[in-house]
C-alpha cells in the first residue's frame, strides 16, 4: 500500500480517539463483584443430616436482589430437599452492596460406601431499575458416609442388628398422690360450695329456705306472670320467711324477726315492702295494687338478696 492510501486510515483513527476522548468513558454496568459460598465440613454426612449454607454476594450499591430468583424451598432431588432460605440485606458500606443468604439442606442419601456427592449450583438476578446482573452460586461438593459395612461381621447370634433398648421405668406414685390429693381437693370444695349454695343435694335443707324459694320463684315467675302466679309466688316468699322465723311471721312481728335474725336487717325496707304487697293482695284483694307495690321481677330481686344474706349467716 502506498504512503498516500495509509494516511486517510491514519487520519481517521486519530480522529476516532479524538472524538472519544471528547465523549469521556462509556458508563460501566452494573456488576455483581463477588460471591463467597460457606458451609459446614465436606465430609462425614451421614443420611438425614442438614447442611447448613451461608452465601454473602458483593456487588454495585444500586443492585438489589430479584426475590422471584431465589430457590424455592422443597425437593431438588430425589435425595436433596432444601428446607429453608433466608434472605438478609447487609446494606451499603464501602462502595458496595451485600446480600447474605442462609440455606438448609437435608440429604436423604443412603450410600453402601463413602460417596462424593454435589449440592448443584444455581444463578441469582440482582436489578437496579432496567440493569440487571447475575450472580452464580457454585455447586458444593461433600462426602457422605454409610451407616453400616457393606459386609458386616456377624455376632455369636447370627444377627447384625442390635436388640431395641430396654425402656427405663419411670415411677409414678408421686404423680398418682398428687393427682389423687389435687382430686380430693377438688371434689370437697366443690362439696363445700355446693353446700354453701344450696345446690344438689344439700337443696332440700330447711335450714335454707330462702334458697329454696329463688329456684321456685325463677322458674313460676319467669313462666307465667299473671294475678295467680303472682299470688302463689307471694306465698313461697311468705313460707320462706316462716322457715327462716320457726313460725308464722306476719309484718307485726318484723321487729322480733329482725332482733333474732340481725343478717336481714340491711333489707329491712325491702322486706316491710314486700308484707305490705302482701297485705293488698290477701286482705284487700287489690292484686294490681300489689304489682304496683312490688313488680314480679323485684320480688324475685329480693328473694335474691335474701338468699345471699342466708348464705352470709351460714
Amino acid at each position: 500500500m502506498s504512503p498516500a492510501m495509509r494516511l486517510p486510515s491514519a487520519l481517521s483513527l486519530v480522529l476516532a480517539i479524538i472524538a472519544g476522548s471528547a465523549m469521556g468513558p462509556l458508563p460501566a454496568a452494573a456488576a455483581v463483584r463477588s460471591v463467597e459460598l460457606s458451609g459446614p465440613r465436606p465430609f462425614g454426612v451421614f443420611i438425614g443430616d442438614v447442611i447448613r449454607h451461608e452465601v454473602t454476594i458483593t456487588a454495585d450499591p444500586g443492585l438489589r436482589m430479584v426475590a422471584a430468583s431465589l430457590p424455592r424451598p422443597g425437593p431438588l432431588t430425589y435425595w436433596l430437599d432444601l428446607r429453608g432460605i433466608d434472605l438478609e440485606d447487609l446494606g451499603t458500606g464501602g462502595g458496595v452492596r451485600r446480600h447474605r443468604l442462609h440455606l438448609e439442606y437435608q440429604s436423604f442419601y443412603a450410600p453402601l460406601e463413602t460417596l462424593a456427592l454435589e449440592i448443584p449450583a444455581f444463578t441469582l438476578t440482582l436489578q437496579d431499575g432496567d440493569e440487571r446482573a447475575e450472580a452464580t452460586v457454585p455447586a458444593w461438593r461433600f462426602l457422605t458416609s454409610s451407616l453400616r459395612e457393606i459386609r458386616p461381621q456377624r455376632d455369636e447370634t447370627g444377627t447384625y442388628l442390635r436388640p431395641d433398648a430396654a425402656p427405663r421405668s419411670v415411677p409414678l406414685t408421686g404423680w398418682l398422690v398428687a393427682t389423687g390429693g389435687s382430686g380430693g381437693s377438688a371434689l370437697l370444695l366443690a362439696g363445700l360450695i355446693a353446700r354453701h349454695r344450696g345446690w344438689w343435694p344439700f337443696r332440700t335443707r330447711a335450714r335454707r329456705p330462702f334458697a329454696r324459694a329463688v329456684r321456685e320463684l325463677r322458674h313460676s315467675l319467669r313462666n307465667r306472670a299473671d294475678e295467680r302466679t303472682f299470688r302463689t309466688a307471694l306465698q313461697t316468699l311468705h313460707r320462706a320467711f316462716d322457715a327462716t322465723a320457726k313460725r308464722r311471721l306476719l309484718s307485726e312481728d318484723l321487729p322480733i324477726f329482725f332482733d333474732a335474725a340481725p343478717t336481714f336487717r340491711p333489707l329491712q325496707g325491702d322486706i316491710e315492702r314486700f308484707f305490705a304487697a302482701s297485705r293488698q293482695a290477701f286482705f284487700r284483694s287489690d292484686d294490681a295494687a300489689a304489682v304496683r307495690l312490688l313488680p314480679p321481677e323485684a320480688l324475685l330481686v329480693l328473694a335474691g338478696r335474701l338468699a345471699a344474706a342466708e348464705r352470709a349467716a351460714g
